[in-house]
């Protein structure tokens, strides 16, 4: 008993009939063919029809057209494998964006944007009460600290 649907191996064989005809079967597949050929009146006979008929189109001598067949692609397909190919690139864009400008993880910047540090210049009025607090103090300065020259 099979478990398998016979409509299901009925439709495996008959699209294997054409590739036995144009012998591109291998040794298994065509013995498989053939046994179920052998087994199935309905296949043998759709077999038969369709290798009389594959003959008889291959016999028949070539006709010439008054015009030529052409088959044009709609444009509509064109245009939307276009829309596609723009709208991923748009995402990859926004993507790398983001990446660039997001910061990292570990709360510092990421490495693209520019550090800025922010130099506290003295006012004038702080800069004359340094240097007055300067000229109060004796003149004792050293020549080393530590054993390192000041300079």
């Amino acid at each position: 008993m099979s478990y398998v649907d016979t409509s299901v191996n009925c439709s495996r064989v008959r699209a294997q009939v054409s590739l036995r005809l144009d012998g591109e079967l291998s040794e298994i597949e065509s013995r498989m063919l053939s046994a179920h050929l052998g087994r199935c009146e309905l296949c043998r006979l759709y077999a038969e029809d369709v290798e009389e008929f594959t003959l008889a189109l291959r016999a028949a001598e070539p006709l010439e057209l008054a015009r030529p067949i052409v088959v044009r692609r709609p444009r509509r397909l064109a245009l939307a494998r276009m829309q596609a190919g723009v709208a991923a690139v748009l995402a990859l864009v926004s993507l790398g964006l983001a990446s660039q400008l997001a910061p990292s993880s570990t709360g510092q910047a990421s490495l693209s944007r520019t550090s800025t540090t922010v130099t506290r210049y003295p006012s004038p009025t702080e800069t004359e009460y340094e240097l007055a607090l300067l000229n109060r103090l004796p003149d004792r300065s050293p020549q080393s600290v530590n054993g390192s020259p000041l300079l």
